[in-house]
């Protein structure tokens, strides 16, 4: 798979670039496009952004340090100040700036990175016939942690797509899913809030 993902993208029709919203209100509408476009279980992407990056257009994490910049160039500028050695994720769905972006502002591009990020999961649930699959892939890490990724995504999911069962066999504990719940019920209302004119 190329790093850059225009072969994942198709042509943004005119109109779908939310201008003038809050981070968190970009991040949500690019997401839902997103998995409108690419056949994603609907709230399955913006739960993993409000797992990822609390649903935040141009959220970074530094080295392991979480950034929440409120505009594009306040975010880029961080980007081209990370240090070289330091693990460098960013935008809505937390993009590895290092491997796939290479120099590039496009994760800090929600519709982009949420697009590449849809692309993806339904290349990988394609390929294994498992969103839970094509959702280890996405993370990428060890067992454990992503056993942690999907309890959380699993939590989100309760919140964005009430009643889905995408995630039922996975064994995740229940207070912290409520924890995690109620997390993601706050940063989806206040994107929702930002959404509206």
């Amino acid at each position: 798979m190329r790093d850059a993902p225009q072969e994942l993208i198709p042509v943004l029709a005119p109109g779908h670039i939310a201008e003038g919203l809050s981070p968190r209100a970009a991040c949500l509408a690019a997401t839902q496009r997103a998995e409108e476009v690419h056949g994603v279980p609907r709230g399955l992407l913006t739960a993993i952004a409000l797992a990822e990056s609390g649903l935040h257009a141009y959220a970074l994490s530094i080295g392991g340090r979480p950034h929440f910049p409120e505009t594009a160039a306040e975010a880029r500028a961080l980007l081209e100040a990370a240090p070289a050695r330091r693990s460098l994720m960013a935008g809505c769905v937390q993009v590895n700036a290092r491997v796939h972006a290479r120099g590039s502002h496009w994760p800090l591009d929600p519709y982009v990175s949420a697009d590449w990020a849809g692309g993806i999961m339904a290349r990988w649930h394609r390929e294994t016939g498992s969103w839970a699959e094509a959702l280890r892939r996405w993370h990428g890490g060890s067992a454990a942690s992503t056993h942690r990724l999907v309890c959380r995504v699993r939590a989100k999911l309760e919140v964005t797509s009430p009643g889905s069962d995408l995630f039922r066999d996975w064994r995740c504990p229940d207070g912290q899913a409520e924890r995690v719940r109620r997390n993601g019920a706050i940063h989806l209302a206040t994107a929702e809030h930002q959404s509206r004119p």
